[in-house]
């Protein structure tokens, strides 16, 4: 009898069996409630067309209960959204875009640059874009959609909004803008190349004249450039190449430091009206010109072309610390941007130049 009893299996209860399942149960929806919280890499699996890294992540996110917003990847449209919010859901700690711009008033570009800026920091030239605002800003132009009815090119431009994270470049926030980039660009067929990975955030490159000789800004070489205000040699910063959407050269005062000059050039005809603005706001421009003319300002110039039957307009900028006065005399400063804007064109081939006349008109009293 003993040896019989020792054999038998024991079995739970119903009533065990039932207490376990809800211990079980109870277990696994605190687990899956704090995953959110404790675990990037669930929203890296679950979120933005899984174009996500949960190592990235884990940089990016705050230490702190959070939860998903709204996620538009994989709906069909052509404009994506998805990103983490606080845990009430009213403010965002990552807010990821990818949309196609076609030049139209409000969109994303527009809402970018409501005006034109010197850029905080230019990404070299394997990333076309730029740290804007509030993060990365990358822009492509879509081949494989063609033009709008108007003419204008469609361009994927994708953003990656961190909120109280981080206020500077980081490879964290430049990898997760390149990932969706290469996301968005398969799912609405935007038919762009698609972009290396990049492991860092290129420092800011001074180069001496002879080293900038063989980059996009290698004509700076080739000029006659004014003196320094400390009268020690020039160096240039060449980040992006010829075929960025706004390309970028400046001139570098190697005793102080400063950046003495910076010439941009803004490719689109989503250009135009943020600089009309600039005009208008900077300018007091006289009876017989309009914002739509290529003008001198007290420490800036714009000038104009038509870039692959689109606008394309340039901006040089010499403004020294206090602002008061532009570092270098504006007849240098438009002396230069003739030179950008001439070599630019040969690059792009571009036509009907519109280079700004030699009076420096004051800013409004």
């Amino acid at each position: 009898m003993a040896t019989g009893i020792r054999n038998r299996r024991w079995l739970p209860s119903r009533w065990t069996l039932g207490v376990a399942a809800v211990v079980l149960a109870a277990v696994a929806g605190v687990g899956w409630l704090a995953k959110p919280m404790w675990q990037p890499w669930w929203y890296a699996a679950s979120l933005c067309g899984g174009n996500l890294s949960g190592g990235d992540l884990a940089e990016l996110l705050p230490n702190e209960r959070l939860r998903a917003a709204k996620d538009t990847f994989g709906s069909g449209g052509d404009a994506l959204r998805c990103g983490v919010d606080e845990s009430d859901g009213r403010h965002f700690v990552l807010d990821v875009e990818a949309q196609i711009d076609n030049g139209e008033r409000l969109g994303p570009l527009a809402m970018e640059f409501m005006v034109p800026r010197d850029l905080h920091y230019v990404y070299g030239s394997s990333v076309p874009g730029f740290y804007g605002k509030f993060g990365p800003v990358i822009i492509q132009e879509c081949p494989k959609l063609g033009r709008d009815s108007e003419g204008r090119k469609r361009r994927l431009v994708t953003k990656v909004y961190t909120h109280g994270v981080e206020s500077a470049p980081s490879p964290q926030s430049l990898r997760t803008a390149v990932r969706i980039a290469n996301g968005a660009n398969t799912e609405i067929g935007c038919g762009a190349d698609p972009l290396p990975l990049p492991d860092r955030v290129e420092p800011v490159r001074k180069l001496s004249l002879s080293q900038a000789e063989n980059t996009m800004c290698g004509w700076l070489a080739r000029r006659a450039l004014p003196k320094s205000p400390s009268g020690k040699e020039w160096r240039v910063v060449a980040p992006t190449g010829e075929r960025a959407p706004i390309t970028n050269c400046s001139l570098i005062d190697s005793g102080t430091g400063e950046s003495a000059l910076n010439l941009s050039g803004w490719y689109g005809d989503w250009t135009d009206e943020p600089f009309e603005t600039l005009l208008m706001e900077k300018v007091e421009i006289p009876e017989g010109l309009s914002a739509r003319d290529a003008l001198l300002g007290g420490d800036f110039g714009r000038a104009k072309a038509q870039c692959a039957g689109e606008s394309a307009n340039f901006l040089a900028t010499s403004q020294g610390r206090d602002r008061s006065r532009p570092v270098l005399p504006m007849s240098e400063v438009r002396r230069l941007l003739t030179g950008f804007v001439e070599d630019q064109s040969k690059r792009r081939g571009c036509t009907d130049l519109e280079l700004p006349g030699h009076t420096v008109h004051p800013g409004w009293r």
